[in-house]
């Protein structure tokens, strides 16, 4: 039987002033984006994995203020599941780290999830987006 591995992750939906940001992985050829983020070490909570990614992929500081979705990624010999936190940031000067080879930050809004990774943007499609603030969820 093949060892098929199971990864927790984080990824961070940072806002800031109605943009947010997707990072776009080296290596990777395709016109494909991400969320900024990254799996768990033993022993962290999911804050503290968010919270460690954030500040090594992006150079950014971090503070969760609510989880927004899970999302789930299949591959052949391993899965990775996560979920997704609303961040505020407090710097938004982006520090690329090896794993990235650029940024930007797009509008918050359905119509800029169209280069995100399928294991995002179908996520983000059903999302309420007038909902995606700093205010507590009402519901």
């Amino acid at each position: 039987m093949e060892d098929k591995k199971i990864y927790f992750a984080v990824k961070a939906f940072i806002l800031n002033e109605g943009k947010f940001l997707i990072m776009h992985k080296t290596g990777v050829e395709e016109n494909v984006w991400e969320l900024p983020g990254g799996r768990m070490e033993f022993g962290e909570t999911a804050e503290e994995t968010l919270e460690r990614q954030i500040l090594e992929e992006a150079g950014l500081l971090v503070t969760p203020i609510r989880v927004l979705d899970t999302w789930n990624f299949l591959a052949e010999n391993y899965q990775i599941t996560g979920i997704i936190y609303l961040c505020k940031a407090k710097n938004y000067e982006v520090k690329v780290s090896y794993e990235h080879d650029k940024y930007k930050w797009i509008d918050a809004d359905i119509n800029s999830i169209t280069d995100m990774h399928k294991v995002f943007s179908e996520k983000m499609a059903r999302w309420n987006w007038k909902n995606v603030n700093f205010e507590p969820a009402i519901g």
